[in-house]
């Protein structure tokens, strides 16, 4: 036995050592293969692609370039000499082998032909053969013959370059301006001459579609785009000029996009110098997905449209607002159309948005439900300033981040943000479960400036059932606040509100701890009590709902008066907060207790009916209890230095509300006119009004709901006595 232990230890030992040989082995011949060249190029040296294109080379000859037009100027390469079939079928994309020339005749689809030489990137010498980029995963912008002076038109240059770069990296060079303006027929080759303003590659990279002029990066895995603080920037007014295209972006993804990382580049979309001659969607970042049917069978037909393990850092999208008067105008920073069903990992950090047009960041339109997993906007520093304006001095923006899409989410992350400008957040959410979300450290300023069409809310989760929801040390703006329709499991805790945040549905674990808002007002306004759809009847029902150690306070009815004890499986806590405002109800827990000194005597009414009061309240400016609470007997209801008010029989004391506090109990009359869920009390029980309508001559009965009039009343508790 011990043997063979020895033969196996020593059988992977030995494979061990075969692996390092391998790897080290590749390595080693990596650097012979490079040294090769090196040493074949110090015959063919040229100082730029004209040199090269003039010279008699041969197939298979390597030569390098000191530069593109000149000497020194970045673009240098090192090209492997082919003919064009090599060219098409080995050296370009599989996608990329074909371009469109024209419409068909019906003008459903582009014609498609074999791709010509790019002429950018690769080039044809002299004597028909074609210099190849011998290292097409490691490419400067330079190599393709753009110019980052802030004059040079780079459109032509990054409609092949982006097209071509599917695995390894693009390079720009530090600090450059690359201009990117609005496709000119003058600079298109004759060859393309009855394909428009079309980018060439995209009707069989992306399929059926809209034309688009701009570059195209579409079925990647694996590209890594190196900015180095350089700026992508839109032509001042020269974008989006003719209807015949619907330009999009200064990066237009699609179809395929995986492990990309796009890494200090700035998106200037320029948009203060465009007017209403554009179509006006400058956007930074975008993607859609496309379409896998055209006119010619598609290389990638059978591949499922994929947006995953995307990094976007260290870069800043700016001036998406454009001058134009109308509303929904201008630019997004990163814009997502229609994600496909296989959208995850995206990662969006550490970045700048100044002045877009619409949102700083959207997911829209699309979806049926499919779950994005795995979604970070974090770090980044969002700002509109005054220069923000159209033509008629109203400032550009909608709102902040838009998942318009009907999408759901699961770990979604919006950390560490810092917001200056339009501050709106919505997510559709499809009525699915959004899952495992924190929102976490924000500090959002909404700028009070006339806004053309701004939307007044900071969340905004309208279709969402929200589970398991992280929402802490924020500090946000005025505007309203919704997490969903359904909630399981939220914590809310250290946040700096200026207005409420409104619950809908309690269920699971519902914690609201140590947060303040202005001037001590409403914190949490419990919309409804619904129960996720997802829960099933034979699942045990539970809600743990706590309101603690908050400055600020709480508005909410927990209670069904045609059902009660419907919420009794709703265990709540309310303790030490310091509140001026406090609005409940809640008679279905027959454990709930309320300290009233956690109310300021200072304002003239709050109630919270339903709750057995653990201490003495004050009176209002009529000398009434404030509260609606229960007492013991001997309990002590009002201790003044003056006069002390003492419980002498167990009951309900009844309280008058004020404007915008609370609701008074209403001492029962006859043929009293009385809406639904109105209290009314007689000399011994108090009742709550099941419907609308007129009370009778007589309400007395001790137990249950019974007509009165033809309003059904409902007995909650007896009157307490005191002296």
């Amino acid at each position: 036995m011990k043997k063979n232990k020895k033969n196996i230890y020593v059988s992977l030992c030995c494979i061990e050592l075969i692996i390092i040989f391998l790897f080290t082995f590749n390595i080693f011949t990596k650097k012979i293969k490079i040294n090769e060249i090196e040493s074949k190029e110090n015959n063919y040296v040229f100082n730029n692609i004209f040199e090269m294109k003039s010279s008699d080379l041969k197939v298979r000859d390597i030569v390098k370039t000191e530069g593109y037009y000149s000497k020194g100027d970045g673009g240098g390469a090192v090209y492997i000499i082919e003919d064009y079939n090599y060219y098409l079928n080995t050296w370009l994309p599989v996608d990329c082998r074909k371009v469109s020339y024209k419409f068909n005749r019906l003008g459903t689809d582009k014609l498609l032909m074999d791709t010509p030489v790019d002429e950018h990137g690769n080039h044809t010498l002299e004597n028909g053969l074609v210099a190849c980029l011998y290292d097409k995963e490691n490419i400067k912008a330079e190599q393709y013959g753009a110019i980052g002076d802030g004059n040079f038109d780079n459109s032509e240059v990054f409609i092949h370059l982006f097209a071509h770069m599917k695995k390894g990296a693009i390079e720009f060079k530090k600090d450059a301006v690359y201009l990117i303006g609005q496709r000119n027929i003058e600079n298109i080759d004759d060859i393309y001459s009855e394909n428009g303003l079309d980018n060439p590659y995209r009707a069989y990279m992306t399929g059926r579609g809209a034309s688009m002029s701009k570059p195209i990066m579409a079925n990647i895995d694996g590209v890594n785009i190196i900015g180095n603080n350089s700026i992508l920037k839109i032509k001042e007014n020269d974008w989006c000029n003719s209807s015949s295209v619907t330009d999009m972006g200064l990066l237009n993804l699609m179809g395929v996009i995986r492990n990309l990382k796009i890494d200090g580049i700035i998106f200037d979309n320029n948009g203060l110098t465009m007017d209403e001659t554009h179509t006006l969607s400058n956007h930074g970042i975008f993607y859609k997905s496309g379409n896998r049917t055209g006119e010619d069978e598609l290389p990638y037909k059978d591949v499922e449209f994929e947006f995953s393990n995307i990094e976007i850092t260290n870069c800043e999208f700016r001036n998406g607002g454009t001058s134009a008067d109308v509303n929904d105008c201008g630019g997004d920073g990163i814009l997502i159309i229609e994600p496909p069903a296989l959208s995850y990992n995206i990662n969006i950090h550490d970045n700048k948005f100044i002045n877009w047009g619409r949102w700083a960041f959207a997911i829209d339109l699309g979806g049926n439900g499919e779950r994005i997993d795995e979604l970070k906007f974090n770090n980044n520093i969002c700002i509109q300033d005054d220069k923000n304006s159209n033509t008629s001095e109203k400032y550009r923006g909608l709102g902040w981040v838009d998942f318009e899409s009907k999408k759901c989410f699961s770990n979604l992350e919006i950390k560490n943000n810092y917001v200056n400008g339009l501050n709106g957040f919505a997510i559709n959410g499809a009525g699915e479960v959004t899952e495992n979300v924190i929102i976490l450290g924000n500090t959002i300023i909404r700028p009070d400036r006339n806004y053309k069409s701004a939307y007044p809310y900071m969340f905004n989760f309208y279709g969402v059932q929200i589970k398991d929801l992280i929402f802490e040390e924020n500090d946000i703006c005025k505007g309203t606040n919704r997490f969903g329709y359904t909630s399981n499991n939220i914590t809310i805790k250290n946040n700096k509100l200026r207005e409420s945040i409104q619950i809908y549905g309690l269920y699971g674990d519902i914690i609201v701890e140590k947060n303040s808002m202005e001037n001590k007002g409403c914190i949490i306004s419990i919309e409804s009590l619904d129960i996720p759809t997802y829960i099933s009847k034979e699942e045990r029902i539970y809600c743990n709902f706590k309101f603690i150690n908050n400055n600020g306070g709480i508005k909410g009815k927990i209670f069904d008066e045609d059902n009660p004890g419907k919420y009794s499986y709703i265990d709540i806590t309310i303790d030490n907060n310091k509140m001026n405002y406090m609005n409940f109800e809640a008679w279905d827990d027959n454990d709930f207790t309320f300290n009233p000194k956690q109310v300021s005597e200072n304002i003239d009414s709050f109630s919270c009916r339903g709750a057995r009061f653990t201490n003495s309240t004050s009176y209002n400016y009529r000398n009434i209890p404030k509260g609606g609470g229960k007492y013991n007997e001997g309990d002590i209801i009002i201790n003044d230095s003056d006069k002390i008010l003492m419980c002498t029989k167990t009951g309900y004391v009844p309280m008058q509300g004020a404007f915008k506090l609370a609701e008074s109990d209403v001492k029962f009359i006859s043929n009293l006119s009385v809406k639904k869920g109105q209290y009314i009390y007689n000399d011994s029980y108090l009742y709550i009004a099941c419907n609308d309508g007129t009370l009778g001559n007589k309400l007395s009965h001790s137990e249950g709901s019974k007509l009165c009039g033809d309003v059904y009343m409902l007995k909650l508790a007896e009157l307490a006595k005191f002296q």
